[in-house]
């Protein structure tokens, strides 16, 4: 009898076993199901203040909508890159920029997928104009970064400074560089101004990591590349670490008169997987007041 009463509570440990294992195995699924197929494809809006003392007063309420590293052929695809355009139309940009990583390595990107960015990227709009840069993995298919972005309207910016004006004749500058893989920004073209004075200096860099050296030089850097550590863990940050990108994973960074703001970007790499870490573009306010 008592044999029998043993067995019984074996097997009902057994029992409580096999079905937590089978919960947790649930969980884990469900867990990974959500990481890959559901939050990659959710594409939300960030919209951020920045204020700065130099800036002209014609800039005030001045919009800038900032997209980065699509990776276009992983978990961006066509559903996706038309998800990013309607955001940003409905941001309705005065200044539109990308900061890079427009394909992925993973992908052989055919004429079909040429086709359908430079259709779909033409029909971003932005009312005082479209620039960008190119990332480490647009050197992949460099002459088709640059027929797609000329095609879908936007100037590539390869160590160059031009003025933005905006109501008035006053300007504010933005400046552009390659990735730094490639070994080909020049820091001293990329701020050469073709008017003298102290005039509100943004750059576009895809690697956030160059922000040390041209903090002196610049009031805003805007750079994507980190993908946010794509799986980000509360009080620990991205679990996904990159060269080039320092401390600076995503989000703000402010050092004296300089700011730093690290896109999470849109797509993946290595990793077809996010969590924590909505992929997004970020729309800033340009301000001269608190």
């Amino acid at each position: 009898m008592e044999e029998e009463v043993v067995i019984q509570e074996e097997k009902k440990k057994l029992g409580f076993l096999a079905k937590f294992l089978l919960l947790l195995v649930g969980l884990i699924l469900i867990l990974f199901s959500y990481m890959y197929f559901l939050e990659p494809k959710i594409i939300v809006t960030h919209e951020v203040a920045i204020i700065h003392s130099s800036l002209p007063d014609s800039f005030n309420g001045f919009k800038i909508v900032q997209f980065s590293d699509i990776h276009f052929g992983r978990t961006t695809n066509e559903n996706e890159v038309k998800t990013v355009v309607q955001e940003i139309n409905l941001s309705k940009p005065d200044l539109l920029v990308f900061t890079g990583d427009l394909f992925d390595s993973y992908i052989n990107l055919s004429d079909d997928n040429v086709n359908f960015l430079k259709e779909e990227l033409s029909k971003t709009t932005a009312t005082i104009g479209k620039y960008a840069i190119r990332g480490d993995s647009d050197y992949l298919y460099t002459d088709k970064y640059e027929e797609i972005m000329q095609a879908a309207g936007f100037t590539i910016l390869d160590n160059v400074n031009v003025p933005i004006y905006y109501k008035d004749t006053t300007p504010i500058f933005l400046s552009g560089i390659p990735s730094i893989t490639q070994g080909a920004q020049d820091l001293t073209k990329a701020f050469a101004k073709e008017t003298e004075g102290n005039f509100y200096q943004i750059l576009l860099t895809h690697e956030p990591i160059i922000w040390k050296q041209v903090q002196p030089k610049t009031n805003l850097v805007l750079a994507g590349h980190s993908l946010g550590g794509l799986v980000r863990i509360p009080f620990i940050g991205g679990l996904i670490k990159k060269d080039n990108v320092g401390d600076y994973e995503v989000g703000k960074f402010e050092n004296g008169d300089s700011l730093l703001y690290v896109s999470n970007g849109i797509g993946t790499e290595n990793l077809s997987l996010r969590f924590f870490n909505t992929p997004s573009i970020t729309l800033y306010r340009l301000y001269n007041y608190e």
